[in-house]
């Protein structure tokens, strides 16, 4: 998927962190920790689910490193139909493999079976091929949710309150 960052800079914050690395980077680890799980599970929560055993949204993940200056979180999604759940689709005709996924989702999402879930695969089939699919922009609204940044912003808070309280 392709990649969005998120990035602040408060004077504060480079301030704290050059007179307190160490507990600057321990704020920075927990509340980077702390946005990227609230982000997945927005992301989750907005994932579709589909009809088969395995979803997209139980192989979302996120995962926070460092390179001891800098905090990341990675949020992203192995699955190869995730950019096309993001970001919608163009028009463009439906493969035979992927009728058969789509009369398998018919199937058991719409509960039909026989001719009627065949004809509702060739309509949505039909539908796909002229119109293409809608994003679902899960990691991108989760992205933009103000929350992360309240979360971010309160950095200097935890630096301050950790140092008060060794001192």
């Amino acid at each position: 998927m392709k990649a969005e960052i998120i990035k602040f800079d408060i004077k504060e914050l480079k301030e704290l962190c050059a007179r307190y690395p160490q507990v600057a980077h321990e704020a920075m680890v927990s509340r980077v920790t702390e946005a990227a799980n609230f982000m997945l599970m927005r992301i989750k929560n907005k994932t579709p689910q589909g009809a088969g055993p395995f979803h997209m949204r139980d192989q979302t993940f996120e995962k926070v490193s460092t390179d001891g200056i800098s905090v990341q979180a990675r949020l992203g999604n192995p699955v190869k139909y995730g950019i096309p759940v993001e970001y919608g689709t163009r028009p463009h005709p439906v493969s035979i493999k992927g009728q058969e996924a789509l009369q398998f989702w018919v199937e058991k999402k719409l509960h039909l079976s026989g001719k009627e879930a065949k004809s509702a695969t060739f309509l949505i089939a039909r539908a796909i091929s002229k119109r293409g699919t809608k994003g679902n922009h899960m990691f991108a609204d989760a992205m933009n949710e103000p929350m992360v940044i309240e979360i971010l912003n309160k950095i200097p808070a935890d630096i301050v309150k950790k140092i008060g309280s060794v001192s």
